[in-house]
């Protein structure tokens, strides 16, 4: 799948062939509160850039959609980005969830993995947060 990535202004416009929908990203140098790492990987179209997401309803445990109208994005070096993207993926996508793995006291697969996910993400988390 090919993805257009194209930066105007204080925005990042992105455009799949997958569908027709395009996302506008602002640029942004922290992560705004309530906004979470959006897990899309590679759809993004940039190795520097790391999109950011805010639930549409947050009080909805039930419901996982973004919000398309508030996206935003923080560039970072292409490092950061892989540990990031890889963190997100098993829900290490903020530092209030970096933070909460590493107290869990919990051990098995998931918990494992989340813990080291935010070991390699806490430091990351802090300077963007």
């Amino acid at each position: 799948m090919k993805t257009t990535f194209e930066i105007k202004g204080n925005k990042i416009f992105t455009k799949s062939n997958l569908c027709e929908r395009q996302d506008a990203f602002e640029i942004v140098d922290k992560i705004p509160g309530n906004f979470y790492i959006w897990n899309i990987g590679e759809n993004m179209g940039s190795d520097e850039w790391i999109p950011l997401a805010q639930d549409l309803k947050p009080g909805d445990k039930e419901n996982f959609e973004i919000n398309p109208e508030t996206l935003k994005a923080i560039r970072l070096n292409p490092e950061e980005v892989q540990i990031l993207r890889k963190a997100a993926g098993i829900g290490v996508n903020n530092l209030k969830a970096a933070e909460k793995a590493l107290k869990s006291k919990r051990r098995g697969y998931w918990s494992d993995r989340k813990r080291k996910a935010a070991e390699m993400t806490i430091d990351i988390f802090r300077k963007i947060s």
